[in-house]
């Protein structure tokens, strides 16, 4: 069966997007390893798994804008080739900071994404655009479903497993740029207007500002969420890691499905349905706060799965119709680049609120109020129709 241009499109982005989140997943696994081969502290450690997302949240608007100007295929390429270069150095590295150089690298480049939901933007319509969305949740889905799981498998391969899982990575990385190479086509828009890309409308437009401190709140709680969550099964249910791997494999095969059926269907109202995508979140932190049995705790965990799923595909898509084609990568840049500073700011906030003294030293149920006070409720406020800025 001869597949359509977009749909190989859409297969290469998948690709592109996927094999970032894989390589940002490998090194989880090890991070007690390193810690213990290189003599490091806790906090170099968290300095480690800070500096892929740190490193996006200041590539990611430059690499938007970037494909404003000069196109969305270049910057993809060049970003790719920057991620075979880090999984090289990641390959060859024999020191802490050569990891940590490797992750700088991997995250620069991992901007990308900004550049990829441009290009799905770009080759979309209004109403196939949570389609195009959708595909790239199902990529982040793989990424951290794939990434842990494949990184643990190969560094228990003796002395080279830590080659040979970065190696891995380099040549899926790889596969997806000589995909990206000889597949993608410039889209149509891009080659009209390159030279009128503003970052202003980022500034000045109340819609994009709402939905950006929408992105803001909800990254920083589900990353907080998602960084306390092996402590809060282990001191309610006293789960052990391999439990825990198990709960965060349902988790993503759920979000798959999800995001492969639900969310591919274009909604009438965007508005609608994203601001139901984030009371889907907070009825699901409610559930997971007052679950007492691991039944219930899966079913908690299958409602935000569902909440996490309508807001990761439709947020973006809502974000895409208050801008021009113009400015479309410096604004999804943006959007991105918040996202990843939030990832940085969430397990710090985790830590010192969820973990705290307070009600048990769990307070997911305050992650309710959070959300819908500084989640849908600038979205709600400052959006009324698409308005392009």
């Amino acid at each position: 069966m001869k597949l359509s241009q977009q749909t190989r499109e859409f297969i290469t982005l998948y690709l592109v997007v996927a094999t970032e989140l894989i390589g940002f997943g490998l090194i989880i696994p090890i991070l007690p390893q390193i810690a213990y081969n290189y003599n490091q502290t806790p906090l170099m450690m968290g300095i480690l798994l800070a500096a892929y997302s740190f490193a996006q949240f200041i590539a990611a608007p430059f690499l938007g804008a970037l494909s404003d100007r000069i196109g969305r295929k270049p910057v993809l390429v060049i970003s790719k080739l920057g991620s075979i270069i880090g999984y090289i150095v990641l390959a060859l590295s024999h020191s802490y900071w050569m990891i940590f150089v490797s992750r700088l690298l991997d995250g620069f480049t991992g901007g990308n994404i900004s550049a990829a939901r441009a290009y799905a933007a770009d080759i979309t319509t209004e109403a196939e655009r949570p389609k195009g969305m959708a595909v790239i949740g199902i990529a982040f889905g793989t990424g951290f479903i794939l990434g842990p799981a494949l990184g643990g498998l190969l560094y228990g391969m003796g002395n080279h497993g830590h080659m040979i899982a970065a190696l891995t990575a380099g040549t899926m990385s790889l596969i997806a740029l000589l995909l990206t190479i000889f597949i993608l086509k410039e889209p149509v828009r891009r080659t009209e207007s390159r030279h009128k890309a503003r970052l202003w409308p980022v500034i000045s437009s109340r819609a994009i500002l709402a939905i950006c401190i929408a992105q803001v709140t909800y990254m920083i709680l589900f990353s907080a969420f998602e960084s306390t969550f092996s402590v809060y099964t282990f001191t309610m249910f006293q789960l052990t890691p391999r439990d825990n791997s198990m709960i965060f494999l349902f988790i993503g095969i759920l979000a798959l499905i999800i995001q492969g059926t639900i969310t591919r269907k274009a909604p009438k109202n965007l508005l609608k349905v994203t601001i139901f995508g984030f009371l889907i979140v907070a009825v699901g932190f409610i559930a997971i706060h007052f679950s007492g049995t691991i039944a219930y705790l899966l079913g908690g965990l299958s409602i935000l799965s569902l909440g996490v799923a309508l807001v990761n595909s439709y947020l973006p898509s809502l974000l895409t119709t208050q801008c021009h084609a113009d400015n479309r990568g410096a604004v999804i840049g943006v959007f991105e680049g918040i996202g990843s500073l939030s990832r940085v700011v969430g397990p710090i906030v985790g830590y010192t609120t969820i973990l705290s003294p307070l009600d048990g030293g769990f307070i997911y149920f305050t992650l309710i109020l959070v959300v819908l006070i500084l989640g849908f409720a600038p979205v709600m406020l400052s959006l009324r129709k698409p308005t392009a800025a």
